[in-house]
């Protein structure tokens, strides 16, 4: 298998992925109001944040899970230097998203 479809292959993952979370903050940037529960000079904000965090959360686990589905589905077809590119991949973005966690603290 050549790697110019191994590497469609992960570009169309990475740009679904990128879709995804994406859309998630556009539905958020477009329908959170802070002020809704504001009454004139009482503010009351609401953590907007949060909602948006969890909500990427799980459309990433989401994707990662169907990932995983998709990358045993590979391996029943015989097609696995696809599947190990799915492997790589998500090994991959873990390691950064686990490096970035540990950054962060």
């Amino acid at each position: 298998m050549n790697a110019k479809k191994i590497i469609l292959h992960l570009l169309i993952r990475i740009g679904i992925l990128v879709l995804l979370v994406g859309s998630v903050f556009l539905l958020w940037y477009l329908t959170f109001d802070p002020h809704k529960n504001c009454d004139a000079n009482d503010h009351r904000h609401v953590d907007g944040g949060l909602g948006m965090f969890i909500m990427a959360y799980i459309v990433v686990q989401a994707f990662y899970l169907g990932l995983l589905i998709e990358m045993i589905y590979l391996f029943v077809k015989k097609k696995q230097n696809l599947a190990f590119a799915n492997l790589g991949f998500l090994m991959i973005s873990l390691c950064i998203v686990l490096g970035s966690i540990y950054l962060i603290n």
